[in-house]
C-alpha cells in the first residue's frame, strides 16, 4: 500500500476555501482505497504553517500512478496551482515503514 500526504498553504486566508474545494474533486478519483481533503486545524504547537492537507492510500504503486494521471487530477492542479503558495509532497510504502523503536 502507498500513502500519499500533500499539504498546502496559502498566502490569503481567502483563497484557503477554494483550494479546499479545489482539491476535493480528487475525492471522484476511483484509484484511491482511501482520499480524505481537510482544513489543518493548527493545533501543533511549534508550526502551524499548512492550511489543507490532503491524505490518500493506494493498493498498489499502479493504483497511484492512475491517480495521478486522471484527468480529474489535472482539474484539480488547475483550479488550486495559482492560489497556493507551498504545496509539500511525501509519498511511501506501508510495509516499508518503521513501526517500532530503532537503536533506541
Amino acid at each position: 500500500m502507498i500513502r500519499h500526504i500533500v499539504m498546502f498553504s496559502s498566502p490569503n486566508e481567502a483563497d484557503r476555501e477554494a483550494i479546499y474545494r479545489g482539491l476535493s474533486v480528487l475525492t471522484q478519483i476511483e484509484h484511491a482505497a482511501v482520499l480524505e481533503i481537510a482544513f489543518n486545524e493548527k493545533i501543533d504547537q511549534i508550526a502551524n504553517d499548512i492550511d489543507v492537507v490532503v491524505y490518500g492510500e493506494f493498493a498498489t504503486i499502479e493504483d497511484f500512478r492512475a491517480y495521478k494521471a486522471h484527468p480529474l487530477y489535472e482539474e484539480s492542479i488547475r483550479r488550486v496551482r495559482h492560489l497556493r503558495d507551498v504545496r509539500m509532497a511525501a509519498d511511501y510504502t506501508v510495509s516499508n515503514a518503521t513501526r517500532e523503536l530503532v537503536g533506541g
